[in-house]
């Protein structure tokens, strides 16, 4: 995968699926803190970020997995049959498309869209193999400084509105204590700024702690 692909927020082919499952979707207005589910009295559900941000966390143990931009597309993996029960979180004011999961199925065969389908799924399988789970056994240290990276490249609005320990928490569910106390030290040292316990830059993370 290429470090732009690495860096990308969306499915280069989430769009294109946007504009064939919008017209048949409901478009509703989210505030912050509102939560979306996968799954809704037993019915797949599926949703189309247009405008604002979220972020998803999986519900077995409400770990943050990534946060998403428009155009994104969640859902779609459960037109068949509901394998994921996870759950989406409104980071800021929202526009987005619901609609079911087997309006989804419904449109995807009519318009022969199983490819495209098939392509985005692919891509965002990829990026969660690569780029959002934990790579080998890390030390904490190592997974502190792999969350401050990822937070460091969300959006402006997303990380000052969150503290690194919280993000990095919901990210690898490490003790608050322990949190606290290395990016104290990396702020001590000058290997980081941050403001009121906000990321605002990286200096030069240490290979050791």
């Amino acid at each position: 995968m290429s470090s732009a692909e690495k860096t990308r927020r969306s499915s280069p082919f989430a769009r294109e699926l946007i504009t064939h499952l919008q017209p048949y979707s409901t478009v509703r207005h989210f505030s912050r803190g509102e939560q979306l589910d996968l799954q809704v009295n037993g019915k797949a559900m599926c949703y189309l970020i247009l405008e604002g941000t979220v972020a998803v966390y999986r519900r077995s143990d409400h770990l943050l997995l990534s946060t998403a931009k428009p155009p994104a597309v969640f859902g779609v993996a459960n037109i068949s049959a509901i394998f994921f029960d996870d759950y989406l979180k409104v980071v800021e004011p929202s526009q987005i498309g619901v609609i079911s999961a087997a309006q989804v199925n419904a449109v995807i065969e009519e318009k022969a869209l199983w490819s495209l389908l098939s392509s985005h799924l692919m891509y965002m399988y990829n990026r969660l193999y690569n780029t959002i789970m934990p790579q080998g056994a890390l030390t904490s240290y190592e997974l502190i400084c792999q969350q401050l990276v990822q937070l460091m490249n969300e959006d402006e609005s997303y990380r000052r509105g969150i503290t690194a320990e919280r993000y990095i928490r919901d990210k690898t569910q490490l003790s608050r204590s322990g949190v606290m106390r290395i990016l104290a030290d990396l702020k001590a040292g000058g290997y980081v700024e941050m403001e009121e316990g906000r990321l605002l830059k990286i200096n030069k993370l240490p290979a050791k702690y």
